[in-house]
Protein backbone atom coordinates (compact mmCIF):
# COMPACT_ATOMS: atom_id res chain seq x y z
CA UNK A 1 0.00 0.00 0.00
CA UNK A 2 1.41 3.46 -1.37
CA UNK A 3 1.94 5.69 2.33
CA UNK A 4 -0.40 8.28 2.34
CA UNK A 5 1.17 12.08 2.39
CA UNK A 6 -1.09 14.45 4.63
CA UNK A 7 -4.74 15.47 3.41
CA UNK A 8 -6.37 18.93 2.81
CA UNK A 9 -7.40 20.09 5.86
CA UNK A 10 -8.98 23.24 6.86
CA UNK A 11 -5.82 24.81 8.00
CA UNK A 12 -3.80 25.29 4.76
CA UNK A 13 -0.87 25.22 6.89
CA UNK A 14 -0.75 21.29 7.37
CA UNK A 15 -1.16 21.06 3.20
CA UNK A 16 0.79 18.02 2.12
CA UNK A 17 4.05 19.05 0.39
CA UNK A 18 3.15 17.86 -3.31
CA UNK A 19 0.41 18.03 -5.29
CA UNK A 20 -1.67 14.62 -5.25
CA UNK A 21 -2.29 12.79 -8.71
CA UNK A 22 -5.16 9.63 -8.50
CA UNK A 23 -4.86 7.48 -11.22
CA UNK A 24 -7.70 4.41 -11.71
CA UNK A 25 -6.47 1.54 -13.88
CA UNK A 26 -7.64 -1.56 -14.76
CA UNK A 27 -7.72 -4.17 -12.47
CA UNK A 28 -4.96 -6.65 -14.76
CA UNK A 29 -2.73 -4.24 -15.88
CA UNK A 30 0.08 -3.65 -13.96
CA UNK A 31 2.36 -2.26 -16.85
CA UNK A 32 1.12 1.63 -16.44
CA UNK A 33 1.67 1.25 -12.50
CA UNK A 34 5.15 0.34 -12.86
CA UNK A 35 5.45 2.92 -15.45
CA UNK A 36 4.17 5.99 -13.71
CA UNK A 37 5.86 4.74 -9.90
CA UNK A 38 9.30 4.75 -11.90
CA UNK A 39 7.90 8.06 -13.77
CA UNK A 40 6.72 9.64 -10.38
CA UNK A 41 10.78 9.12 -8.93
CA UNK A 42 12.41 11.46 -11.89
CA UNK A 43 10.43 14.83 -10.34
CA UNK A 44 9.26 16.19 -6.91
CA UNK A 45 6.14 18.05 -7.43
CA UNK A 46 3.45 15.40 -7.54
CA UNK A 47 2.64 11.80 -5.76
CA UNK A 48 0.12 9.42 -7.39
CA UNK A 49 -1.81 7.72 -5.53
CA UNK A 50 -3.99 4.57 -7.56
CA UNK A 51 -7.38 3.46 -7.32
CA UNK A 52 -7.22 -0.11 -8.19
CA UNK A 53 -9.87 -2.60 -9.00
CA UNK A 54 -10.35 -5.79 -10.95
CA UNK A 55 -12.50 -4.10 -12.99
CA UNK A 56 -11.63 -3.16 -17.15
CA UNK A 57 -14.81 -1.35 -17.51
CA UNK A 58 -14.44 2.28 -18.23
CA UNK A 59 -17.31 3.50 -16.52
CA UNK A 60 -16.16 1.50 -13.21
CA UNK A 61 -12.62 2.42 -13.29
CA UNK A 62 -13.93 6.19 -13.57
CA UNK A 63 -16.37 5.32 -10.39
CA UNK A 64 -13.04 4.36 -8.62
CA UNK A 65 -11.11 6.80 -9.55
CA UNK A 66 -13.66 9.67 -8.54
CA UNK A 67 -14.40 7.56 -4.90
CA UNK A 68 -10.44 7.78 -4.05
CA UNK A 69 -10.46 11.23 -5.03
CA UNK A 70 -13.25 12.08 -2.60
CA UNK A 71 -11.80 9.76 -0.11
CA UNK A 72 -8.39 11.27 -0.52
CA UNK A 73 -9.65 15.08 -0.53
CA UNK A 74 -7.98 15.96 -3.55
CA UNK A 75 -8.24 19.92 -3.95
CA UNK A 76 -8.85 20.75 -7.65
CA UNK A 77 -7.86 24.99 -6.91
CA UNK A 78 -4.55 23.50 -5.36
CA UNK A 79 -3.25 21.50 -8.63
CA UNK A 80 -4.38 18.22 -7.64
CA UNK A 81 -5.51 16.02 -10.38
CA UNK A 82 -6.98 13.05 -11.13
CA UNK A 83 -7.10 10.42 -14.18
CA UNK A 84 -8.76 7.09 -15.52
CA UNK A 85 -6.33 5.04 -17.32
CA UNK A 86 -7.50 2.17 -19.76
CA UNK A 87 -7.01 0.49 -23.08
CA UNK A 88 -9.60 0.09 -25.73
CA UNK A 89 -8.91 -3.54 -27.21
CA UNK A 90 -10.18 -2.78 -30.38
CA UNK A 91 -13.30 -3.46 -28.82
CA UNK A 92 -16.04 -1.62 -30.71
CA UNK A 93 -17.90 -2.47 -27.37
CA UNK A 94 -16.38 -0.06 -25.65
CA UNK A 95 -17.37 2.87 -27.65
CA UNK A 96 -20.72 2.58 -25.59
CA UNK A 97 -18.73 2.46 -22.56
CA UNK A 98 -16.51 5.33 -23.40
CA UNK A 99 -19.56 7.45 -23.68
CA UNK A 100 -20.85 7.56 -20.52
CA UNK A 101 -17.23 7.38 -19.00
CA UNK A 102 -16.80 10.56 -20.47
CA UNK A 103 -20.09 11.94 -19.23
CA UNK A 104 -18.87 11.01 -16.10
CA UNK A 105 -15.27 11.67 -15.85
CA UNK A 106 -16.25 15.20 -16.70
CA UNK A 107 -18.84 15.58 -13.84
CA UNK A 108 -16.09 14.60 -11.48
CA UNK A 109 -13.01 16.86 -13.11
CA UNK A 110 -12.01 13.14 -13.78
CA UNK A 111 -9.56 13.25 -17.19
CA UNK A 112 -9.87 10.12 -19.41
CA UNK A 113 -6.42 8.64 -20.74
CA UNK A 114 -6.95 6.04 -23.26
CA UNK A 115 -4.61 3.57 -25.27
CA UNK A 116 -5.84 1.31 -28.48
CA UNK A 117 -4.82 -1.01 -29.05
CA UNK A 118 -2.86 -0.97 -25.58
CA UNK A 119 -1.09 1.26 -23.41
CA UNK A 120 2.02 -0.42 -24.91
CA UNK A 121 1.90 1.73 -27.84
CA UNK A 122 3.22 4.85 -25.38
CA UNK A 123 6.29 2.54 -25.04
CA UNK A 124 6.66 2.27 -28.97
CA UNK A 125 6.43 6.00 -29.83
CA UNK A 126 9.52 6.27 -27.30
CA UNK A 127 11.90 4.50 -30.31
CA UNK A 128 10.29 6.18 -33.19
CA UNK A 129 7.05 7.66 -34.88
CA UNK A 130 5.01 5.13 -35.86
CA UNK A 131 1.35 5.13 -37.60
CA UNK A 132 0.87 1.49 -38.60
CA UNK A 133 -2.30 -0.29 -37.36
CA UNK A 134 -2.31 -3.42 -35.31
CA UNK A 135 -4.63 -6.17 -35.14
CA UNK A 136 -4.45 -6.91 -30.97
CA UNK A 137 -2.57 -5.60 -28.31
CA UNK A 138 0.14 -8.71 -28.96
CA UNK A 139 1.08 -7.05 -32.15
CA UNK A 140 2.04 -4.46 -30.27
CA UNK A 141 4.27 -6.23 -27.94
CA UNK A 142 6.07 -7.64 -30.69
CA UNK A 143 6.86 -4.85 -32.84
CA UNK A 144 7.84 -3.37 -29.38
CA UNK A 145 10.39 -6.38 -28.62
CA UNK A 146 11.97 -5.34 -32.08
CA UNK A 147 13.08 -2.12 -30.49
CA UNK A 148 13.42 -3.62 -26.96
CA UNK A 149 13.98 -7.39 -26.81
CA UNK A 150 13.96 -7.85 -23.13
CA UNK A 151 11.00 -6.34 -22.90
CA UNK A 152 7.76 -8.15 -21.00
CA UNK A 153 4.12 -7.33 -19.50
CA UNK A 154 4.62 -6.09 -15.65
CA UNK A 155 8.18 -4.64 -16.62
CA UNK A 156 9.63 -1.21 -16.64
CA UNK A 157 13.02 0.18 -17.65
CA UNK A 158 12.76 3.13 -16.87
CA UNK A 159 16.23 4.30 -17.81
CA UNK A 160 15.59 2.90 -21.52
CA UNK A 161 12.16 5.13 -21.87
CA UNK A 162 12.67 7.88 -19.24
CA UNK A 163 15.35 9.63 -22.10
CA UNK A 164 12.88 9.14 -24.64
CA UNK A 165 10.09 10.86 -22.98
CA UNK A 166 10.36 13.83 -25.16
CA UNK A 167 10.64 12.14 -28.32
CA UNK A 168 7.54 9.65 -26.88
CA UNK A 169 5.39 13.12 -26.51
CA UNK A 170 6.22 14.51 -29.73
CA UNK A 171 5.49 11.34 -32.02
CA UNK A 172 1.92 10.86 -29.45
CA UNK A 173 0.81 14.53 -30.96
CA UNK A 174 2.11 14.15 -34.60
CA UNK A 175 -0.16 10.57 -34.13
CA UNK A 176 -2.94 12.47 -32.99
CA UNK A 177 -2.44 14.58 -35.93
CA UNK A 178 -1.54 12.27 -38.42
CA UNK A 179 -5.21 10.85 -37.93
CA UNK A 180 -6.61 14.17 -38.12
CA UNK A 181 -5.74 14.66 -41.37
CA UNK A 182 -7.00 11.15 -42.51
CA UNK A 183 -10.45 11.98 -41.16
CA UNK A 184 -10.17 9.68 -38.11
CA UNK A 185 -10.63 11.88 -34.78
CA UNK A 186 -11.71 9.48 -31.89
CA UNK A 187 -9.68 7.64 -29.60
CA UNK A 188 -10.62 4.65 -31.42
CA UNK A 189 -8.16 5.18 -33.90
CA UNK A 190 -5.27 2.71 -34.40
CA UNK A 191 -3.06 3.31 -32.75
CA UNK A 192 -3.33 5.96 -30.34
CA UNK A 193 -2.38 6.69 -27.20
CA UNK A 194 -2.95 9.46 -23.88
CA UNK A 195 -0.68 8.58 -22.04
CA UNK A 196 1.61 11.32 -23.11
CA UNK A 197 -0.15 14.11 -21.27
CA UNK A 198 0.70 12.43 -17.68
CA UNK A 199 4.37 12.91 -18.67
CA UNK A 200 4.22 16.24 -19.82
CA UNK A 201 2.27 17.67 -16.62
CA UNK A 202 5.03 16.10 -14.68
CA UNK A 203 7.75 17.85 -16.70
CA UNK A 204 5.68 21.01 -16.91
CA UNK A 205 5.55 20.96 -21.39
CA UNK A 206 2.23 21.54 -21.38
CA UNK A 207 -1.24 21.99 -19.16
CA UNK A 208 -4.31 19.17 -19.92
Amino acid sequence: MVKRIKKVTKNRATRRRKKLIIIGTEGFNKSEILYLHELEKKQEEYHFLFAHGNETDPVKIVRNTERMARIEEISYEEGDMAFSLFDLDLDSAKEKQLKKAKELALKNNIKLITSNPCFEIWYLQHFGFTSKPFASCNAVVKELLKKLPKYQKNYCDIDTFYPLTEEAIYNCKRLIEFHKNNGVRSEFANPITGVYKIAEILFHKEDV
